[in-house]
């Protein structure tokens, strides 16, 4: 049966570092917490109904495959969470041990690409804020010599790295690229659903996981055939 939804409508989102070297040793985190110590939801446009941006501070530099540095030091990761460009996802044979094509097309959208540009100049403001001017030394990556947005841009298309949300790809719906309906079963199969976050049309703007379970309850009810709403 074929779907031609499967595997379309991939995105996820997305993070792009800016790092501080620190002139002092930077204290390992407080117990029981990891070294993302605060995050805030933001908007690109104030007349935004939410928000789309979501910057993320850890107090350790974390540097992308490519990049070098000292080991003190701070990292504002900019973060879109209202991504529009969608890639595929894709299987290039028919045993489980075959490689997925992933494309995920990110920043195909001028919006996406904007959004990134803005989130990292929030996180430039936030890192050059006095509160921090005790830890601060210097800018490692974009780095002072990146400036203009196009300049940023360049850099957010090249160290942009995934948040491990990705949805969409089996989505919800009634569309011709809807591949499960609103009771998760796959459209033209019998007695087969999907629960997890290939359903989501479009991404939360907050982390994934509990969206997943709330998913996953709603599934085990309609399986059940308990009407949750009335339950509740």
């Amino acid at each position: 049966h074929h779907l031609p939804g499967v595997g379309h409508n991939l995105h996820d989102h997305l993070l792009s570092p800016v790092i501080y070297s620190a002139r002092q040793p930077v204290p390992p985190p407080l117990p029981g917490l990891q070294p993302l110590h605060g995050q805030l939801f933001a908007k690109t446009d104030p007349r935004r109904l939410g928000p789309d941006l979501q910057p993320l501070f850890f107090h350790v530099p974390v540097y992308n495959n490519d990049m070098t540095g000292p080991e003190d030091g701070y990292t504002l990761y900019a973060g879109i969470v209202r991504p529009t460009s969608r890639g595929t996802l894709k299987l290039t044979g028919n045993s489980v041990a075959d490689p997925l094509a992933i494309n995920p097309q990110l920043f195909s959208t001028e919006y996406d690409l904007n959004a990134m540009v803005t989130a990292l100049k929030m996180c430039r403001q936030i890192g050059e804020s006095p509160k921090l001017a005790i830890w601060r030394d210097e800018e490692l990556y974009p780095g002072k010599a990146v400036v203009s947005d196009a300049d940023l841009a360049d850099y957010a298309r090249a160290s942009a790295v995934t948040y491990h949300h990705q949805v969409g790809t089996c989505k919800m719906g009634i569309d011709e690229m809807a591949v499960v309906d609103p009771t998760l079963k796959v459209h033209g199969i019998q007695g087969l659903r999907v629960v997890d976050a290939s359903i989501m049309p479009s991404v939360t703007s907050g982390n994934t996981h509990a969206p997943v379970v709330m998913i996953a309850e709603k599934a085990a009810d309609m399986i059940k055939g308990i009407n949750s709403v009335a339950a509740a």
